[in-house]
């Protein structure tokens, strides 16, 4: 039985109906739902394709069962789902991103790539995957096997780049930033190091793979998005201060409309500080597990003495174990679970989101919010 969330009117008035096609000159950013990872897919003005990250996790996890059954792996979900939204003439993705090498980023990515090409495949450890230790483990070895049989080319990530993910056909409305990876931060001027020296750090203090994930800023028009894998809040007690990214993270992103919660929505994430840097008004937390998002995190990220004031918070799956631990907050959410798609107008001047059912494939829209103006 589909539980009932408090969300506005406007959701009646598209109930039971589909996501209208994407059509030039839109920019569309779908966060997939499978409940066993992180995966989103972009349609760019001009048709350009993306995917971020195709997580494949949660075997033997209790509560994680997958969307929107068991019959298919995650990935074999993921590419189902975008090949029933790629806009016209697309035969697979121009760009994948991988985020950071944990299997719940990018264990289905082979399986993507199995049913649709890829043309260019973007991570932050190509060529030799040797910071801030080589990468050796089987998940890394499947991968790096799947880069060399299925990837037309593969690109390490470019900490202040404009230019490695450009459109097809140039549009100076549209831009996206390299803003971090490996702890090299783009600054706005320039690049600077988060991390001291690895000679320097004992042992135990070594950055870590969610430390090292790289993030993007898309911007579009007045409209800007961000995005950063499981870049860390604070540091776990009895660490150093650098461990928490997002103090330095917050003022390099600035303002945004739209960002991708960090971490799942993790104990420890999107501090004051880097909610009040960015200032998104739509925030989306990609939950697959009972304990995403934890409590602390849904207080701040709600909290309506932090502006914007009105916050519309959005989360792709909310376990039964994270429901009761969260307690009445689960009704400050801006709709249910599912398929969340941020939907911006041509110019990018305004979005809406849209809430697609993930029990099937039939991609039924079941909750709305916006339109919002984009900037404000």
């Amino acid at each position: 039985m589909m539980r009932v969330f408090p969300i506005l009117i406007a959701t009646l008035a598209w109930a039971q109906s589909t996501l209208p096609p994407w059509t030039p000159g839109t920019l569309d950013i779908h966060q997939i739902s499978t409940g066993r990872g992180n995966a989103a897919f972009f349609i760019l003005p001009d048709g350009t394709t993306m995917l971020v990250d195709a997580g494949a996790a949660g075997d033997g996890i209790p509560q994680t069962d997958p969307h929107p059954d068991a019959s298919r792996r995650p990935g074999e979900w993921i590419a189902r789902y975008i090949s029933r939204h790629l806009p016209p003439g697309a035969a697979g993705l121009d760009y994948v991103l991988i985020t950071h090498f944990h299997v719940d980023h990018m264990g289905g990515i082979a399986d993507v790539g199995a049913a649709l090409p890829i043309r260019t495949l973007i991570d932050r450890g190509w060529p030799d995957y040797s910071y801030p230790a080589p990468l050796k483990d089987n998940a890394m070895a499947k991968y790096r096997r799947f880069l060399a049989e299925k990837v037309e080319k593969a690109e390490r990530f470019a900490v202040g780049s404009d230019a490695q993910i450009r459109l097809k056909r140039e549009d100076p409305l549209f831009r996206i930033r390299n803003i971090i990876a490996n702890g090299e931060l783009w600054t706005g001027n320039g690049t600077r190091r988060l991390f001291p020296p690895l000679d320097s750090i004992p042992a135990a203090d070594v950055p870590n793979e969610n430390m090292c994930s790289l993030g993007i800023r898309l911007e579009y028009g007045a409209f800007r998005y961000f995005t950063g894998g499981d870049l860390p809040g604070t540091p776990d007690p009895g660490f150093p201060a650098w461990h928490a990214v997002e103090a330095a993270l917050g003022p390099a992103v600035g303002r945004v409309d739209v960002h991708v919660v960090n971490q799942h929505g993790s104990m420890g994430e999107e501090s004051d500080a880097f909610l009040a840097a960015l200032g998104s008004t739509v925030l989306i937390i990609p939950s697959w597990a009972p304990s995403h998002p934890a409590p602390d995190v849904l207080k701040r990220i709600v909290n309506s003495r932090l502006e914007p004031s009105k916050r519309y918070v959005f989360a792709t799956d909310l376990r039964d174990a994270a429901r009761i631990v969260i307690g009445a907050r689960v009704n400050s959410l801006a709709g249910p679970p599912g398929h969340i798609v941020v939907r911006v107008a041509p110019g990018g001047a305004s979005y809406s989101v849209f809430v697609l059912d993930h029990r099937d494939e039939r991609d039924t829209v079941i909750a709305t919010q916006g339109p919002f103006r984009a900037g404000s």
